[in-house]
């Protein structure tokens, strides 16, 4: 068992190799029992302070760790000291990773598992003391600090090759082992262990590589390239998502209210509502003879709506108006065209255009004003206009738009959160969304 509840690292110790006669550095030596020669691969038990006895050969290891034995680093405020690594597999698959035996003072091992460049730093209850209220349940899903984990991968872990030393004998281990994940965090369930008659539980946390170099002073470029998205690789949309999901709703009742508060403070009202009688120019072709209309007042400054309204029938109508202020004959033109064809085609009827068409002037000061009215039309028996206009109109459709855009960017984090969660989930056996379309 490692050797805790002390004030700093213990002294590291050098033994010598029974068999090729290797010194070999312990940086635990009161907690570690088992350790491997790294020259001949022995690997060797250290028995209630006995010589020490060669157990049977480790498997060398294939790659060289990022982290090397005796680094010291401080991590999520503790100070901790690699003493081992191990090369471990899932049993009967090709799906391997590596893990880093972390030793503290204090509390005792935890260790960063790396898998295709993912890293997680685990530990147990002696580090989240809440792990100890986890019980040992065939369930799909743990609840752990008001967070759900599902469930998303059982394999029986072995280990293919070690350097390093222990408290236990690893290369007798098969644990059988459940994950459950809530990125960035994972809970291992871990089953069937030498010495253990219940599960016990490790809490995960995903560290970046960044992290990890600057605490142990390791080159970053040492590091092994991601490889996909992680277990419990945290996602950046749904960080964005769950930032505006509940804001959103907040802003686009504001919108409303605000539309709302402004038809209550500043009522809309008509100030004109009229048919015209139009008369055809026989002197230009398509040309009505132009007319003005009744004055109207503003009380003060206001946004127009204009509504023009004509009876076409596959024809069109365009007229332009000019606002013409009484008092200082300050003017504002705008032009606007009534278009609408129909008919029928290959059986299908059809239609296109309007026989209305509108238009906005915003911040009109107040005043008396009139309309100069210039009609033209492809049609010469056309003999009625019809045109109203409505001060401080709520535009909706504004109000709409506003929410639609509010809506834009949460659906698009939500999208690009869910299409991340289901690449997640594509190497889980488990996944929430193999019978998505």
């Amino acid at each position: 068992m490692a050797t805790i509840n002390l004030k700093s690292f213990p002294y590291s110790e050098d033994v010598s190799c029974p068999k090729c006669k290797y010194i070999i550095t312990l940086y635990d030596p009161e907690g570690s029992e088992f350790c491997v020669c790294p020259a001949c691969h022995s690997f060797i038990r250290f028995a209630n302070g006995s010589n020490p006895v060669i157990q049977k050969n480790a498997p060398p290891i294939s790659q060289q760790p990022v982290l090397k034995l005796g680094n010291v680093g401080n991590i999520y405020g503790y100070d901790f000291k690699v003493i081992g690594y191990i090369e471990k597999k899932e049993q009967a698959t090709r799906y391997a990773w590596r893990e880093y035996i972390l030793y503290n003072y204090e509390k005792g091992y935890a260790n960063f598992a790396e898998y295709d460049g993912h890293w997680t730093f685990v530990a147990g209850k002696a580090f989240y003391p809440n792990l100890d209220n986890l019980s040992d349940r065939s369930w799909d899903f743990i609840n752990y600090e008001e967070n759900e984990y599902n469930l998303f991968n059982k394999y029986t872990a072995v280990t293919t090759a070690l350097i390093g030393e222990f408290d236990w004998d690893i290369l007798t281990e098969k644990a059988k082992t459940a994950e459950f994940v809530s990125p960035p965090n994972i809970i291992y369930k871990e089953q069937d262990k030498p010495g253990s008659k219940t599960a016990d539980f490790y809490l995960g946390r995903y560290t970046e590589p960044e992290l990890i170099a600057e605490a142990f002073k390791t080159d970053l470029k040492l590091f092994p390239d991601k490889i996909g998205i992680g277990a419990n690789q945290p996602s950046l949309h749904a960080k964005r998502w769950f930032a505006v999901y509940k804001l959103v709703p907040v802003l686009i009742l504001l919108v409303a209210v605000i539309g709302l508060l402004a038809s209550y403070l500043n009522p809309q009202y008509t100030v004109m509502d009229k048919d015209f009688f139009i008369t055809s120019d026989s002197t230009k072709v398509n040309e009505f003879k132009p007319f003005v209309t009744p004055p109207f007042t503003l009380n003060k400054q206001s946004s127009l709506e204009f509504l023009i309204r004509a009876n076409m029938d596959n024809n069109w109508l365009e007229a332009t108006v000019v606002l013409v202020n009484e008092a200082d004959n300050q003017s504002w033109e705008v032009t606007e065209s009534v278009e609408y064809y129909h008919g029928y085609e290959d059986g299908e009827s059809w239609s296109e255009g309007s026989q209305e068409a509108n238009v906005l002037l915003s911040a009109i000061p107040a005043g008396k004003y009139h309309l100069n009215i210039y009609p033209a039309s492809g049609d010469v028996t056309a003999n009625n206009l019809h045109i109203s206009i409505d001060a401080n109109p709520v535009i909706w459709r504004n109000v709409w738009v506003t929410i639609l855009l509010l809506c834009l960017y949460p659906i698009y984090a939500w999208a690009r959160m869910r299409n991340y969660e289901k690449k997640r989930w594509m190497s889980s056996d488990y996944s929430p969304y193999e019978t998505d379309d």
